[in-house]
């Protein structure tokens, strides 16, 4: 078999547009130490969360945007947040218990997902929004919930078991 010399032209363009492609995404997170985290951003959060613990630092970009996310525990609550360069809290994800979800969300989630079981719950404020991220697993599926501030389902993806889940 001959292969041409532009197809091999062709397979060679695609194939670096590619690697450059994943490799732009994958860079869009990128784990820092203490040392790169600006003094505003650590201050406000001892502030806000004298008794957090940080368990790991990272910058972020959203929409051409860099933020900085502090990884923290606070007791039993997981946290992670998403500040400005000064410091300006962007995002706040925390874990709750199915208790502090809102009224008529768990029999809503035990209606549509019977005998599946919540393996994580986060509310999560970005601004004045406040949503609920669940992760819901039965005997043969995991699906990714998002709830609105009224319980309401705004989002139902299946997971496939390759992506796994924070449990």
């Amino acid at each position: 078999m001959k292969i041409s010399r532009m197809m091999l032209i062709i397979s060679f363009i695609s194939s670096a547009f590619l690697f450059f492609a994943c490799t732009s995404v994958i860079a869009q997170e990128k784990e820092i130490t203490k040392k790169d985290l600006p003094s505003s951003v650590e201050t406000a959060f001892h502030k806000k969360y004298p008794k957090a613990r940080i368990k790991g630092l990272s910058t972020e970009i959203e929409h051409g945007k860099k933020y900085y996310e502090i990884e923290s525990v606070d007791g039993k609550t997981r946290r992670d947040l998403l500040y400005t360069k000064n410091g300006k809290i962007v995002e706040v994800e925390e874990t709750v218990s199915s208790t502090d979800l809102p009224k008529g969300s768990v029999k809503l989630i035990e209606n549509k997902f019977p005998k599946a079981e919540i393996t994580r719950a986060e509310k999560v404020t970005s601004g004045s929004k406040v949503t609920y991220e669940l992760a819901i697993k039965s005997k043969e599926n995991r699906y990714e919930v998002v709830l609105n501030k009224e319980g309401k389902i705004i989002k139902n993806n299946k997971v496939n078991d390759e992506e796994g889940d924070e449990d």
